[in-house]
């Protein structure tokens, strides 16, 4: 699996043009069919996709290639997912949350707690891109909850972000830096920053 960007046409013809790298081994990618079709819940929408599949010309290992607005094993987009972190930083529980989401609380559920077991290596990796990105910007933290903070690094490296490239939507960087795994439920390794 790959993030690339939400712009279907110009990851195409980076794919075709050999721009995208393989994660494995860095050689470039080529077009390799489509994945399943797949239900992507936005804060006011579903959409249809069917995510590009790629497959590396020297290694031989396919990725599927995943819009950054997306993560990985999830249905709601990296939108709704940080809706509900940040209302939860705020104070909401996951009734109140999942309701003004239109999602099952038990999804809600999911998601927070997921969130709060990995909460401080999460602050630490989102610190660590926002000092790779600036390394200027004001490191410390306001030492609420582990969630919170958490929470708050995230927002620090979109404004690190934003300083630096311009407008982006937070969640989606927080979709790139942690390679759609934001919530991934198994020990994969994130992006670390260069």
């Amino acid at each position: 699996m790959l993030i690339v960007g939400t712009d279907a046409g110009g990851v195409e013809t980076d794919l075709v043009a050999g721009r995208l790298a393989c994660p494995v081994c860095g050689a470039g990618l080529r077009p390799w069919g489509h994945s399943a079709d797949r239900e992507v819940r936005q804060l006011d929408a579903v959409e249809r996709r069917r995510f590009r599949r790629s497959i590396c010309a020297v290694c031989a290992v396919t990725h599927v290639l995943m819009p950054e607005d997306t993560l990985v094993r999830r249905r709601d987009s990296a939108a709704v997912v940080g809706a509900a972190l940040v209302a939860k930083a705020n104070g909401k529980g996951h009734r109140t949350i999942a309701e003004t989401l239109s999602r099952p609380a038990s999804t809600v559920r999911g998601w927070l707690r997921r969130f709060a077991t990995m909460a401080e290596r999460l602050r630490e990796h989102f610190t660590r891109w926002a000092h790779a990105m600036d390394p200027a910007h004001d490191r410390r933290s306001s030492g609420g909850d582990g969630f919170c903070d958490a929470v708050e690094a995230i927002g620090v490296l979109g404004l690190v972000a934003v300083r630096r490239f311009g407008p982006r939507p937070v969640w989606s960087l927080a979709s790139v830096v942690t390679g759609g795994g934001l919530l991934a439920n198994t020990s994969a390794l994130w992006a670390t920053p260069v």
